[in-house]
């Protein structure tokens, strides 16, 4: 037969009692430990930029009683530092000296919390003097757009620059802002979105968004033919042909406006003398923003000079 023990409830009444009564004698001893505070850095003047990010933990040695460390690690208790105090080195260098912080760092402490050092010598900082300069902005997007569609017009960005603040040294290296990367699929319409903008770590922008407009169409081929000219050419010369086909996409909204009044096609006859060629290449110098050219046909241009 299974022996069966019973336990009175007093027993752990008195244990349980055992325990708090030794805690509360352990919690209340004083003890000595090493504690990691956050550190919060204010009165930057205006003028001024903090270059890198300052220590974010100072290590201090502190005492106190059981309770009262217990109360300290669970709090979000934080030491705050006074720029205006910080000792400059050279240039953009400065420091606290961790000694005279002594007297200031223990006021902020709890009631009951005893400082007995601050386990750093010196709190480094590097603090420069703050400039402005204005950058573009650069889009990063990644279109797939629905078959027979394209862009029918530049892609817009609204306001296509940034004010940017920072220490000069950090300044002179940018030359623009991009925008955060955007991915769009299948795309048919027209579409506008927010995009943030991608800044550097101690570069402070203006604005922190720009919206970016899409302007899409349904493209078609059409093709038109254009007269050639000729620069840097003698005066008696013939050219065969005398017209070249243009072959273009273009969005149908804007199929009807394509006129032959658009386009200038030329041909250089220093191609010829600087590279002792036998044909002229015809190139599109002007033509509407709202075409892109697929080919021109014919790619030679024959020529016969008249002695």
């Amino acid at each position: 037969m299974k022996n069966i023990f019973n336990i009175p409830k007093t027993f752990f009444g008195f244990l349980l009692a055992s325990i708090l009564f030794w805690l509360l004698i352990n919690l209340s001893k004083e003890y000595t430990v090493e504690i990691a505070i956050d550190t919060v850095y204010t009165n930057l003047s205006i003028e001024k930029t903090i270059i890198e990010t300052p220590i974010k933990k100072i290590p201090l040695l502190i005492k106190g009683s059981g309770f009262k460390l217990i109360s300290t690690s669970f709090s979000n208790d934080q030491v705050v530092l006074n720029l205006e105090k910080a000792n400059r080195k050279k240039d953009v260098h400065y420091y606290f000296y961790a000694e005279k912080l002594q007297s200031e760092v223990q006021s902020q402490l709890k009631s009951g919390i005893e400082l007995i050092s601050i386990q750093k010598d010196t709190i480094p900082l590097k603090i420069g003097t703050l400039h402005s300069k204005e950058v573009p902005l650069i889009t990063n997007l990644d279109i797939n757009f629905k078959l027979g569609h394209d862009l029918s017009s530049p892609v817009i960005v609204k306001p296509n620059t940034v004010l940017i603040s920072g220490e000069e040294s950090l300044l002179k290296n940018i030359s623009f802002l991009e925008l955060e990367p955007i991915n769009l699929d299948n795309v048919a319409k027209n579409i506008k979105i927010n995009a943030s903008i991608n800044t550097p770590p101690n570069i402070k922008p203006n604005i922190t968004s720009a919206e970016i407009s899409v302007f899409v169409d349904k493209f078609t081929e059409g093709e038109i033919e254009i007269s050639v000219s000729i620069k840097n050419a003698p005066k008696e010369i013939n050219i065969f042909p005398k017209k070249v086909k243009i072959i273009y996409k273009v969005g149908l909204k804007n199929f009807n406006k394509v006129d032959a009044n658009l386009f200038k096609i030329e041909c250089d006859y220093n191609q010829v003398k600087n590279n002792k060629a036998t044909y002229l290449t015809p190139k599109l110098t002007e033509l509407p923003d709202s075409i892109s050219v697929v080919r021109i046909v014919p790619k030679k241009i024959d020529f016969l000079i008249h002695n």
